[in-house]
């Protein structure tokens, strides 16, 4: 499989906001001798990591295309800004954090299945009681833990992007 890279003309099969060029050069500039292997293993790492940020995150803003054509990938946005000014295209800080889950994605499972026992479940209250000796534990029905691992390094390239708890949404 080729990237085809998202130019922020809404490119309708786009698979990546970064081309293995792009993984390339910010690792060099950076010294980082960890993105390693051959154009098809960078490829497949820049894919898994792509699929990781367009499932994980909730984006702040609307698609910018959304006519004939749609496009394939969550960015380009409209309504999202970023210190005062309106952000115009792929954020540099999206295509940064894309290389940077490509990384981890080399070695690891971004997204891995949990491993449930069938009885964890989020506490929703606990309540202890000294004499004579009572506990109890209620819990959130049909929750789901949040499971996924943080990787502040691409994380924190997001932040302005994406929704967080808390935070008003403007579109």
């Amino acid at each position: 499989m080729t990237l085809i890279v998202e130019d922020g003309t809404g490119v309708e099969d786009a698979t990546s906001y970064i081309s293995i060029a792009f993984a390339d050069g910010y690792f060099t500039t950076r010294s980082i001798a960890a993105w390693t292997g051959s154009d098809a293993v960078k490829e497949a790492a820049i894919i898994r990591a792509m699929d990781y940020v367009e499932t994980r995150w909730t984006f702040l803003g609307l698609p910018l295309f959304t006519d004939d054509p749609v496009q394939a990938l969550k960015w380009p946005r409209q309504g999202i800004y970023e210190n005062g000014l309106r952000v115009e295209g792929i954020p540099t800080n999206l295509k940064r954090a894309v290389a940077e889950y490509a990384l981890r994605a080399l070695s690891i499972t971004l997204l891995p299945d949990p491993a449930w026992d069938g009885t964890s479940l989020p506490v929703k209250s606990t309540r202890q009681k000294l004499g004579p000796i009572e506990k109890e534990t209620v819990f959130q029905d049909g929750a789901t833990p949040q499971l996924l691992k943080p990787y502040p390094a691409a994380d924190r390239l997001l932040a302005a992007y994406v929704l967080q708890p808390g935070r008003a949404v403007r579109a």
